[in-house]
């Protein structure tokens, strides 16, 4: 992890538009570097998502270097400027970013003025240490006013400066904090720390949908379960997920396997009726038991989630009960649930389920057999429909649908193995139910 000699090898198209911003700043005699979380990562070892660029070039004077129609202002007050433009036919843009200092934080999210400063100065007022460093792509060297190399060897997450301070700048940053620390497998610097538990209480200042899109990725990543018991340490969960506490109950949670996952599986594993703790097949409540949908409407509600993934989350707790105790169910009980999607991470949540109840597999493996064919071969279409039973001389009515699921299920279920065989066998219903229209 040395300061000096090249820290972007790799000559990526984005790295390739970053470096001609800074070069071109340079040439007009300004101090440009590649800043933040793109030198952390490549001091890593990891390859950067986006480049960011900071600069002693006022907005306008980046403005007036590459011209209004390669750039746009996306938070002028803060002195940023976004600059874009096409390497290789491939479209890039780079945040281009003022040296500053800020001043106060009234609201506890955003500085109410700022002031343009040094590189050093404007280091000091970044939040944590390993994202307070600068590269200089010209020079080919690291620039750390922060000890960021030093944590990024030591794998501690450390607040620049009095965390305190940091903290009451933007709430937010106690989440950010744990985010970090379980991307990256670090500790948490004891001061950082205590800071976030002697503040935890403010992260109630902060909206639901900055919480729920930090809480998004602390969840899906892969090291979810200790960011978890971290949040809960630090007192921050008792704010953000009063519904999910305790965090020791959550076993489902507990057995996801370490890896990417999307947040509504997730979710899903944590309100799930079957994956509590202590739970036993004596105490299975019915999978249509509302509570657990209260939870996930709380949260929802608490997090500013999305209907689309509240829905997503319900898909994976219905489909993964009915696949979990499959043996136990006909086909047509479990089809339908794995028609409304979310199969995969449906069947990778039963799965976990069997794990920890120690239920049988047989279900889970006929499923899986049943799931390799195409789908027409798994739902076909149905050997009656609506026009079937009016062509027939029945009148729409509730004993309609009735007959429509009870055929459909039958198909399904082996019982009526041909479209004749299920036409007579609609015929000899029709005969019992027509005297009774």
């Amino acid at each position: 992890m040395s300061s000096e000699g090249p820290l972007f090898p790799a000559s990526s198209i984005d790295r390739q538009f970053a470096h001609e911003i800074v070069r071109r700043l340079v040439d007009r005699g300004y101090v440009a570097y590649y800043a933040g979380g793109c030198v952390r990562d490549a001091l890593l070892g990891l390859t950067p998502k986006d480049f960011d660029v900071a600069t002693n070039a006022t907005p306008d004077q980046v403005r007036e270097i590459f011209g209004s129609e390669h750039t746009r202002a996306v938070g002028e007050a803060f002195g940023v400027v976004l600059v874009h433009g096409r390497i290789a036919k491939k479209r890039c843009q780079v945040e281009v970013a003022t040296f500053r200092t800020d001043g106060s934080y009234s609201d506890g999210r955003r500085p109410d003025w700022v002031q343009y400063a040094t590189a050093q100065e404007d280091a000091q007022r970044r939040d944590f240490t390993i994202n307070g460093l600068f590269y200089d792509p010209i020079a080919q060297r690291v620039i750390d006013y922060v000890g960021g190399q030093e944590d990024l060897a030591n794998h501690v997450l450390r607040a620049i400066g009095d965390p305190y301070a940091r903290i009451s700048e933007d709430k937010l940053r106690m989440l950010r904090a744990i985010r970090f620390a379980s991307r990256y497998s670090f500790a948490l610097d004891p001061a950082t720390g205590q800071a976030i538990e002697e503040s935890s209480e403010g992260i109630q200042l902060v909206s639901g949908e900055r919480i729920g899109m930090e809480l998004e990725k602390i969840l899906e990543h892969p090291n979810r379960l200790w960011a978890w018991h971290q949040l809960d340490a630090c007192g921050l969960l008792k704010h953000i997920a009063p519904e999910l506490l305790p965090v020791k109950d959550r076993e489902l949670f507990g057995a996801l396997p370490k890896e990417q996952l999307p947040l509504a599986l997730v979710l899903a594993s944590m309100i799930h009726p079957w994956g509590q703790s202590g739970v036993l097949d004596r105490d299975l409540r019915p999978i249509e038991d509302p509570h657990w949908r209260t939870t996930l409407e709380a949260i929802q509600h608490r997090w500013k989630l999305s209907n689309e993934l509240f829905e997503s989350a319900c898909t994976c707790v219905d489909a993964s009960s009915v696949i979990a105790k499959s043996e136990d169910l006909a086909w047509s009980q479990v089809q339908p649930k794995l028609l409304r999607g979310w199969v995969d991470e449906s069947i990778l949540l039963a799965e976990c389920l069997l794990a920890i109840r120690q239920w049988p597999i047989e279900g889970i493996e006929t499923c899986k057999q049943r799931l390799s064919v195409p789908i027409q071969v798994w739902n076909p279409p149905p050997w009656i429909n609506g026009s079937d039973l009016i062509q027939a001389g029945l009148r729409p009515g509730p004993v309609f649908g009735k007959l429509l699921a009870q055929a459909r299920s039958m198909q399904l279920d082996g019982h009526l193995v041909s479209q004749q065989m299920a036409i007579d066998w609609l015929k000899a219903e029709i005969g019992k139910t027509l005297p009774g229209q």
